[in-house]
């Protein structure tokens, strides 16, 4: 998570006056960590994200929920939440990122699932390749 990332969410969590906290918030969960291998631990009452009502962890389905209203009410195709995973691979690889640091950040223990499921090639990318190449490439003439 970038530092950015980290401090919005830091914010969030401060920020808010009051939450209702079920007894599933005092549980701590062990993990081992996929950048590092160390063993971890999740308190999760740390949790940004509590539903409401409950007091219990907030569903996946219910962050797409609210995504498919945003989309319908910014006039786009609604798309879910795991596709900004897919997103977010396929960014870091345009902007440089190396394949294997991906994959570490991803979590994924195969090269060929963060390279041939998550990034995308996208037309400006395969525009920019060709001028790399234009640019390159010595007459055959």
């Amino acid at each position: 998570m970038t530092d950015e990332a980290y401090d919005i969410l830091r914010s969030v969590y401060e920020k808010r006056p009051f939450r209702k906290e079920s007894p599933l918030l005092e549980q701590e969960l062990e993990y081992i960590d996929p950048r590092s291998g160390r063993t971890r631990r999740f308190r999760m009452k740390d949790l940004v994200f509590i539903n409401f009502r409950t007091g219990e962890p907030t569903k996946n389905s219910s962050y797409d929920t609210n995504l498919y209203k945003i989309c319908e009410s910014a006039g786009i195709k609604p798309f879910c939440m795991h596709a900004l995973r897919h997103t977010f691979a396929t960014r870091c690889i345009e902007r440089g990122v190396k394949p294997k640091a991906l994959q570490k950040i991803l979590g994924h223990s195969n090269l060929s699932t963060t390279m041939d499921t998550y990034v995308h090639m996208t037309d400006e990318s395969l525009e920019e390749a060709m001028e790399i190449f234009s640019k390159n490439s010595t007459p055959i003439l």
